[in-house]
């Protein structure tokens, strides 16, 4: 049974001293690293002046790292495991970072949290165990979760509506078609159009992009103690831009033979929220496949992430455990935990099943 944490992507340095904020882990989440403190998620949704995001980070940058460490210790509350960890980026960069990520997340983590911020414990220092690391594409991911979970057997179209970048390609039993992989702009095109139109009627207050994406979810902005209904413009922009961006898109990568070997489609991504969004696909798409979108969308990658990790773990293919001390609990009767780990541009999704 698969277990997930999602928090917003968000984070921001902070020097506030923050006692009993949050009513647990996942909602408190204040983590140092490198001599400065950060709150990282809702909280520093809840807390922070000017919570920001990294579009599209790479392993190397300090918000990927950030991000990372919330997670693994997020998925290392739950008892002390050895962690198989698999994540994933586009399809156009994977192959790019993979060595890289590596590197970064090691064998081990050290991370040092401050418990305070939901409980009356102190500042932690915790390490985190990890027997190996998997990179995948991301729409690779979303293809494992829908294969593992519904038991689809056939060829399928996999869409992934993400906020940095929108995935999609043709899915065969014996694995992907190279062919029909595209990857373009993501929903964060459509929060930019939306924001051009706000700007002409609104002053805006210099809002973050995060905060520009929320009101944008919303479909509502207050201004001077006025609540507008802006859903009519999302809907709007979110046809600009399936018209400018995906269905181009598309049409040029997949052919009528690709057509010709499925009928059906599936959507994941938290873009896949957007009814609208969704509406366009079917609109264009709907006569000749069965859409259908994955429960929890946003989740869906890093279902396939952790299943990836629970089948090399289930087959023993993970790095030997030889070298590590045998007097600690990192050793090959531990138990251990699969873990996917997704950090998206809007939400940081992790995921994780105990091997048995």
């Amino acid at each position: 049974m698969m277990k997930s944490y999602c928090f917003p992507s968000t984070y921001e340095i902070t020097n506030q001293e923050l006692s009993r904020v949050a009513d647990s882990l996942l909602n408190g989440l204040k983590i140092k690293m490198r001599d400065n403190d950060y709150i990282v998620g809702n909280l520093a949704l809840n807390e922070g002046y000017s919570p920001h995001k990294n579009i599209n980070s790479g392993p190397g940058e300090e918000e990927y790292e950030l991000l990372v460490k919330a997670s693994l210790l997020l998925a290392s509350s739950e008892k002390d495991a050895a962690i198989h960890l698999t994540v994933g980026f586009p399809f156009s960069t994977y192959m790019l970072y993979r060595n890289e990520v590596q590197t970064v997340v090691g064998k081990q983590q050290l991370i040092t949290f401050d418990q305070g911020t939901y409980s009356d414990a102190p500042v932690e220092t915790k390490p985190v165990n990890i027997v190996d690391v998997d990179v995948i594409p991301e729409i690779v991911g979303c293809i494992t979760a829908i294969r593992g979970t519904s038991r689809i057997q056939g060829n399928f179209f996999m869409v992934s509506l993400g906020f940095g970048t929108c995935e999609a390609v043709l899915s065969t039993p014996s694995g992907i078609l190279n062919r029909t992989a595209v990857s373009m702009n993501g929903v964060r095109y459509a929060v930019k159009l939306f924001e051009h139109e706000l700007a002409k009627k609104y002053y805006l207050e210099l809002k973050t992009e995060h905060q520009m994406d929320v009101l944008f979810q919303q479909g509502r902005i207050t201004i001077n103690r006025v609540r507008h209904d802006v859903a009519d413009l999302r809907k709007k922009v979110l046809r600009m831009y399936y018209n400018d961006v995906i269905s181009p898109r598309l049409r040029k990568t997949f052919t009528d033979d690709d057509f010709s070997k499925c009928n059906q489609m599936y959507i994941a991504g938290g873009g896949a929220y957007y009814q609208d969004l969704v509406d366009c696909l079917k609109e264009e798409f709907g006569e000749f496949l069965s859409i259908s979108v994955y429960p929890e969308p946003e989740k869906c990658a890093s279902h396939g992430y952790c299943l990836h990790s629970k089948s090399k773990l289930a087959t023993g293919t993970v790095d030997s455990l030889e070298e590590i001390n045998p007097d600690t609990f990192f050793q090959n009767s531990a138990p251990r935990l699969a873990v996917g780990l997704d950090v998206g541009n809007a939400t940081t999704c992790v995921t994780l099943s105990e091997n048995e």
